[in-house]
């Protein structure tokens, strides 16, 4: 993989970890978790990161090798520099560290908080995407989108109920 511009494929490899890492990360924390509504709700959530899985697999075995969709410059500095930024965190490239990070944290506000922000990273990964990916495919990225959103919102009404953090 080049270290600064991706091709469609690398991208959807890219969104296939994301969620494999989120599925592992809500399967690990809902295990650790002693309060039944983070536990209910991670169980759900792991559940449907396991769909995304398959839904950016299958995107991915139409993706290019060698080129992104028209209109998509790959070589745009801000695009470029962002997805290269996002494919070196942690919490997207190392498979255990949902798991490492369900173990060492003791409270699970924390928990809640760190699942907020894993959501917000990918919400704007998948927007980055949506200019690499054929026509066809926007729909169901535009779906994936808004079930992220749908995982942001119901984890943050859930911290601000358990813990009183306003949204």
């Amino acid at each position: 993989m080049d270290p600064v511009h991706f091709t469609g494929r690398e991208v959807l490899e890219m969104a296939v970890k994301i969620e494999e890492n989120g599925l592992r990360f809500y399967t690990d924390a809902g295990k650790a978790s002693k309060n039944k509504k983070i536990k209910d709700l991670f169980k759900t959530l792991a559940d449907e990161e396991g769909r995304h899985v398959k839904v950016f697999a299958d995107m991915r075995k139409y993706a290019s090798e060698d080129t992104v969709a028209e209109g998509f410059d790959p070589y745009m500095a801000e695009a470029s520099l962002y997805l290269k930024a996002l494919a070196d965190s942690e919490v997207f490239t190392r498979a255990d560290e949902g798991r490492r990070f369900a173990e060492k944290v003791k409270e699970e506000k924390e928990v809640l908080q760190f699942a907020i922000d894993m959501e917000k990273d990918a919400i704007l990964f998948y927007y980055e995407i949506d200019k690499m990916i054929r026509q066809k495919d926007k729909e169901v990225l535009s779906r994936l989108i808004d079930q992220e959103k749908e995982h942001l919102k119901r984890l943050s009404v859930l911290l601000a109920e358990l813990y009183g953090k306003g949204l």
